[in-house]
This record gives structure tokens, C-alpha cells and sequence, in this order.
């Protein structure tokens, strides 16, 4: 589906209209240890949106139903959170270092959270938005895994909700406190003025940027129109009546060993 750069634009905007909103009325919650928390949340979800969309206007990432439908699953969005504040983070190491042209020559590794969250977020919940079969290894674990396994999505609805146990008794009452609101409130800022122009204000963080962008795109390649892989999976005969061998070829994230520490991140 051919792109236009105009409304997307206009989209990212009215999402970070919605955070920076969101963001103000956390800011005013008259119980900012639980609504208050939940409210910022709701603004770092836009901020993720906003910046899928930014991939798709730049040609980063295809628009297609999958990847329109991912704007709505919560897991999704807490996962490219993942990869937001990773690039914030070397971005402002990079500010702090003397010599920042030398630092920015060679692109860091990915982390394997940063790994680990492309890939969730590829092979695992588009495929299962798509209805088609969705990848899933051991080694896909730690801090994404949490995520896409709703860890976010439940501490947000926690805020939010009682929750009542099996025998009828309050299991739960909404409350945070006002450390983890204040924890939230600088997550989301710095989502926000993330979102609004990340290819540009990674100033310092270009080549990581660089490095994260060509490879999802890469990852997203045999991603067809309809979310249909554009090369076919291959099957072969496997001599039981009614059971089909099939190849698939995918492309992942992977982490190097770095310093000694074993890879943590996937490889297929």
C-alpha cells in the first residue's frame, strides 16, 4: 500500500498531542500514585505508536494490516518502548563523552533486550495478529519477554482496577507509589521528545539508529502487502499421511559476546 508521507505525519502528531495530554492530566491526578501512573503509561503507549508510524512514513517498515493492528495491542507498543530507550540512552551517554566524534564511529551491539524485542515483535506477535504461526524460542526471555507476556499491560491495569480472588475477596486495590510515579513521569517525557523527531535528535545516536532501522526493515522484507510472506514457505513430503514438512528461512536480531559475557540475545 503506497504511503502517505502527509498523513502519517498528521497521525504522529495528533499521537503526541494525545501523550503530551495523557502526560498533563497524570501531571493533575488527584491520586497520582495509582491513576497517575496508569495515565503516564497510557503516554508512553502513544509515544510507541507514534514512533511505529514514523517507520512506516520513512519506508522503514511496510503498512499493512498487521502492522496497523500492532498499534492496538499493548504488548506491542511496550516493546518498541524497548528499543526507544535504548537509543535515548546512548544518545545521552554520548552527550557526556569527551571525544564524541571517536564514540560514534563505531555503532554499539544491540542489547539483547533491544534483540530480543525486534524479534518478539516480528516473528511472534504480528505472525499471531496475522493469524499465521508464530515464532517462538527459549532464548527469547529476560526484560521483552516480560513485556510481551503483558507485564506492563497488567501493572498499568493494576492502577487502575481491584481485583477481586477466587474466593470473592479483594485481592488487590489500585496502588502505586509516588516514587514509581515520579520513575514514570520521566520515562514519558523522554518517550515524548523521542517521538517527536527521533531520526533527528539522535544526533549522537545516529549510527545505532542507523544500525536498528536496516535491520527491522531487513526483517520485515519478506513481509508481503497482506502480511502474506512474499516468498512462500517451502514443504516437503514427510511420509506421514497428513503431515507436511515445511522450511521457513526468517531473519532475527542477534547479539555478539561482548567483554567476555555470553550472547543473550536469538539467532535462526
Amino acid at each position: 500500500m503506497a504511503v502517505d508521507a502527509t498523513k502519517f505525519q498528521k497521525s504522529i502528531a495528533a499521537c503526541i498531542a494525545n501523550g503530551e495530554r495523557l502526560l498533563e492530566e497524570a501531571d493533575w491526578a488527584m491520586h497520582r500514585e495509582s491513576t497517575g501512573v496508569a495515565l503516564a503509561m497510557l503516554a508512553q503507549e502513544e509515544c510507541a505508536k507514534a514512533f511505529v508510524l514514523a517507520l512506516v512514513r520513512d519506508g522503514i517498515l511496510p503498512w499493512t494490516d498487521d502492522v496497523r493492528r500492532s498499534l492496538s495491542v499493548h504488548e506491542c507498543k511496550h516493546l518498541v518502548t524497548v528499543i526507544m530507550e535504548w537509543l535515548l540512552d546512548v544518545n545521552e551517554h554520548r552527550l557526556t563523552e569527551v571525544d564524541r566524534q571517536k564514540a560514534a564511529e563505531t555503532p554499539q551491539h544491540l542489547p539483547p533486550d533491544v534483540a530480543i524485542a525486534m524479534n518478539i515483535y516480528r516473528h511472534e506477535l504480528i505472525e499471531r495478529i496475522g493469524k499465521r504461526h508464530p515464532e517462538r524460542y527459549t532464548d527469547w526471555k529476560g526484560r521483552a519477554r516480560k513485556l510481551a507476556d503483558g507485564q506492563r499491560d497488567r501493572r498499568k491495569q493494576a492502577a487502575l482496577y481491584v481485583r477481586v480472588d477466587n474466593d470473592g475477596s479483594v485481592s488487590s486495590e489500585p496502588s502505586e507509589s509516588q516514587q514509581a510515579y515520579g520513575e514514570e513521569l520521566v520515562r514519558t517525557k523522554a518517550l515524548l521528545e523521542f517521538a517527536k523527531d527521533a531520526d533527528r535528535h539522535l544526533i549522537f545516536a545516529f549510527r545505532e539508529y542507523e544500525m536498528f532501522t536496516e535491520l527491522f526493515a531487513a526483517m520485515f522484507r519478506d513481509h508481503g502487502p497482506d502480511g502474506v510472506p512474499a516468498a512462500p514457505d517451502e514443504a516437503y513430503d514427510s511420509g506421514i499421511p497428513g503431515v507436511v514438512f515445511v522450511k521457513k528461512t526468517i531473519t532475527c536480531a542477534t547479539v555478539i559476546a561482548v567483554d567476555g559475557e555470553e550472547p543473550e540475545g536469538a539467532s535462526a
